[in-house]
């Protein structure tokens, strides 16, 4: 196998991986949830399967879990990212936010935030 087709292979389980992820993110949790159950309230929602759910378990899964496993990896995609542009940007594989000084800037705001007030109504912390 080339290193072209190798690529595509790998590039092509990227989707599958982040898919399964996805759902083991959905369905572990306080309250367990079979995979089935998620799986099923998926089916539901998007494709009107009509499957059988308990209502408490589809909302557990449709109003709490998937936004959150759905937010938790557009973040880490946005993290991914803005790591790459930061390498590409300085030309250094080995480029992390210490070294312009982001991360002190980032803690600078935030003590501001905290112990002034700035921006109290405008600018807040979670």
């Amino acid at each position: 196998m080339n290193g072209a087709a190798a690529l595509r292979g790998t590039w092509a389980t990227v989707p599958l991986i982040l898919g399964a992820t996805i759902l083991a993110g959905t369905a572990i949790g306080e309250t367990r949830l079979p995979f089935l159950t998620v799986w099923n309230t998926l089916a539901n929602h998007l494709w009107d399967a009509g499957h059988s759910v308990d209502r408490i378990e589809a909302g557990i899964v449709w109003s709490y879990r998937l936004p959150r496993a759905i937010v938790a990896a557009a973040c880490g995609a946005g993290l991914a990212l803005t790591g790459v542009v930061l390498q590409a940007l300085l030309r250094n594989p080995l480029a992390d936010p210490y070294l312009m000084g982001l991360s002190a800037g980032a803690s600078t705001g935030a003590v501001l935030v905290t112990v002034a007030g700035f921006g109290a109504g405008a600018v807040s912390m979670s």
